[in-house]
């Protein structure tokens, strides 16, 4: 049986979740939760960040992971013809996950998909419109 499952994997590159107790739960994309500051186009931040809550088709959180690369995490500048962002997936291991993005380049509008099979999770996709700036913010020393 875990030969088949590793196989349906391997093939599909997903995992499927599955709960503490050994059981299978189903994710659900629509119930998952999205938040944080590096979906505010205001926040201005060197590496911006945003959380995903793994949430199953009962309404209940993930305690534990679902698996190490269940979401899909796409950032973009429509009007550009090349976006410069660095994104990274940590999963914290209890079914919530922080997503990390830098910007190389500004960008006037900024669209984050996040996905899970394909399917948008939560409010997705997030559109950011403003002027953003992957500039490095320096601070300087006062000096005593």
């Amino acid at each position: 049986m875990f030969s088949i499952l590793l196989l349906y994997c391997f093939f599909l590159g997903t995992v499927p979740a599955l709960a503490e107790s050994g059981g299978e739960r189903q994710l659900s994309p629509e119930k998952s939760e999205v938040w944080g500051p590096g979906l505010k186009a205001a926040v201005v931040l060197p590496a911006r960040y945003f959380y995903i809550q793994a949430v199953d088709t009962s309404g209940k959180k993930f305690t534990s992971s679902p698996g190490e690369k269940v979401f899909q995490i796409k950032i973009s500048a429509p009007d550009e013809q090349f976006t410069r962002v660095g994104v990274q997936v940590l999963d914290r291991k209890d079914g919530s996950y922080i997503v990390r993005y830098r910007m190389y380049a500004s960008y006037k509008n900024l669209k984050i998909d996040v996905k899970f099979q394909g399917q948008h999770v939560a409010k997705s996709p997030y559109i950011l419109k403003k002027n953003f700036s992957g500039q490095k913010i320096t601070m300087k020393r006062q000096r005593r």
